[in-house]
């Protein structure tokens, strides 16, 4: 882990943005994405080659103190650095130093794919671009329902912004499909000529990024604004999608912040356990972890912290394999961003449940981590497209992703079941697309997640994660389906919570340590987590009282 805990106890993130007005929470968190960005010296080669310093940044605690320079900062230096990297290192060198600005944040940059009124289907997408007899190309949006939907587009801090604009490419008439354009979106302070951006209201409940509509009024571009050439291509979809290769890599990336989510998530639900006290049957103040309700879902997400990370790990070994099929490749990053959303959205809510009304609050930061992480579960391919596509080409056996490393074991034979069952549904029907669509389809979310389930169980047993993490993982994973299970008499209901029970009782012992080694006490601001963080905290709030009262220090 890079060490980064002077970043995290610096003025720049110890303000308390919750009691900041929306344009201040904004320009807060371009500055955070900054700092973050700068202190792990993120390089050229990190973006174009994807280092293991590329993939640590997103795993970094530092990621979930503030959800809006999380999102500023994998755009900036996944999809537009990237993209621009590919090209600045074969035929545009003289992109390289845009990206150096990039990585600096000299330049913002932002990347237009989606559009309002296609949703996942942006290779119809209507933006288009027209080649003009002096070789210059017209970018114009057609109608409103073709602006691009989100890209924080409106000028900030004086500084400039370029895009990489997707639109469909119009040489004589002809569409030769979706291409990338490099384009000058504002100077920092006011818009390019024929550019227009709305900015859109907050989303609810998580930090505020400046997300917009941004339209173009036959914008005229140069010759270079294109990202690649003019050739007419007989694979366009495909080229495309190689085009588009780094939104696949951010559904590696995003999904990762997973793991400390779940880390840091987990801290401030234990620590606000031990500290909160109900008073027992005999009259005595008990702290409330000494409660099962309490233990099973801060000891489950603790054990997927643990074995998310052991997933994460085989499966950028996978990613950056250029050996396998880039199907497989994005196959796999799939099952990692399934299982990674279902493991920290569950923890969310239910560890926010049990902080009672504090888990209301965005300050104590689980709330705010659930609406963060479901813009995650949409952003860089939505979990449910992604499944349906991977199913159906593994039924039309399009391509195979790794077989299990444990394949008699009880989530490995799940999985297998559940393909064999989908299979037979298709083959034995006259209508092989209606009879997916109408039996499969709703099914594929959860045919995805036993294959991340088995994945992850297989990395940890492989990797060593301690056993009683693993069999708490492979009850959750169990208990996702416990009807399978049952219905195969491979467990009974009574068997399971038995199982989970034991598990429970071999990790919680060992609670303090796994705490310890989580190593993400300094990243958390939940004042919940002691008394002293709590008076700290009562001290920033407003105070409304006669003159004459005396203000007690506030207390839980």
């Amino acid at each position: 882990m890079t060490s980064t805990p002077q970043l995290c106890q610096s003025d720049l993130f110890k303000k308390r943005s919750e009691l900041l007005s929306r344009d201040a929470r904004v320009v807060l968190s371009y500055d955070r994405a900054k700092a973050i960005g700068l202190a792990f010296g993120i390089t050229f080669n990190d973006i174009l080659n994807l280092t293991q310093n590329f993939w640590d940044i997103h795993t970094h605690p530092n990621m979930v103190l503030d959800g809006a320079a999380c999102t500023l900062l994998t755009i900036q230096y996944n999809l537009v650095a990237g993209t621009l990297a590919k090209y600045a290192a074969t035929t545009r060198p003289d992109l390289v130093s845009l990206v150096e600005d990039i990585l600096r944040w000299d330049v913002i940059g932002q990347f237009c794919l989606t559009e309002l009124g296609r949703g996942i289907d942006i290779f119809r997408m209507k933006t288009s671009t027209t080649l003009l007899p002096t070789g210059e190309f017209d970018l114009h949006t057609p109608s409103p329902s073709d602006a691009k939907f989100m890209p924080a587009t409106i000028p900030m801090k004086g500084l400039p912004c370029v895009a990489v604009v997707f639109a469909q490419l119009y040489v004589d008439g002809e569409c030769r499909g979706p291409r990338p354009f490099l384009v000058n979106l504002n100077d920092g302070y006011d818009m390019c000529n024929g550019v227009t951006s709305m900015l859109l209201p907050p989303r609810g409940g998580s930090s505020p990024v400046n997300h917009a509509l941004t339209s173009f009024h036959h914008v005229r571009l140069p010759p270079s604004a294109l990202l690649g050439d003019l050739t007419k291509s007989n694979t366009i979809h495909s080229d495309f999608m190689s085009s588009i290769w780094r939104v696949m890599v951010g559904s590696l990336a995003l999904s990762s912040l997973a793991i400390p989510y779940l880390q840091v998530g987990s801290f401030v639900a234990a620590r606000y356990f031990q500290r909160r006290h109900v008073t027992s049957l005999q009259g005595n103040p008990l702290p409330i972890i000494s409660y099962r309700t309490q233990q099973l879902p801060l000891l489950h997400a603790i054990a997927q912290a643990f074995v998310l990370r052991a997933l994460h790990k085989w499966a950028i070994e996978q990613f950056m394999d250029k050996n396998l099929d880039v199907r497989v490749r994005h196959g796999i990053a799939a099952c990692c961003k399934a299982v990674m959303i279902q493991h920290a959205q569950v923890a969310n809510y239910v560890l926010s449940e049990r902080l009672g009304a504090q888990g209301l609050f965005e300050y104590n930061q689980l709330s705010n981590f659930y609406s963060e992480m479901r813009g995650v579960s949409i952003a860089e391919g939505d979990i449910l497209a992604l499944s349906m596509r991977l199913v159906a080409d593994t039924l039309s056996q399009t391509y195979e992703l790794p077989f299990s490393t444990h394949p008699d074991g009880p989530l490995a034979m799940h999985e297998i079941s559940l393909f064999d069952e989908a299979t037979e549904t298709v083959f034995s029907s006259s209508d092989f697309t209606q009879a997916f669509m109408q039996y499969v389809q709703p099914r594929c979310q959860l045919m995805v997640e036993s294959m991340g389930h088995r994945m992850a169980c297989d990395a940890a047993v492989d990797q060593g994660v301690p056993q009683c993490l693993v069999d708490l993982y492979f009850i959750n994973a169990i208990k996702t389906d416990a009807a399978w299970y049952v219905e195969h008499g491979v467990f009974t209901r009574k068997a399971i919570v038995h199982m989970e029970d034991a598990a429970l009782s071999a990790a919680l012992p060992r609670l303090e340590e796994l705490l310890t080694a989580m190593e993400v006490e300094p990243y958390v601001s939940s004042p919940i987590i002691s008394d002293k963080c709590w008076e700290e905290f009562s001290k920033t709030l407003p105070v409304y009282s006669s003159p004459q009262a005396q203000v007690p220090a506030a207390r839980l």
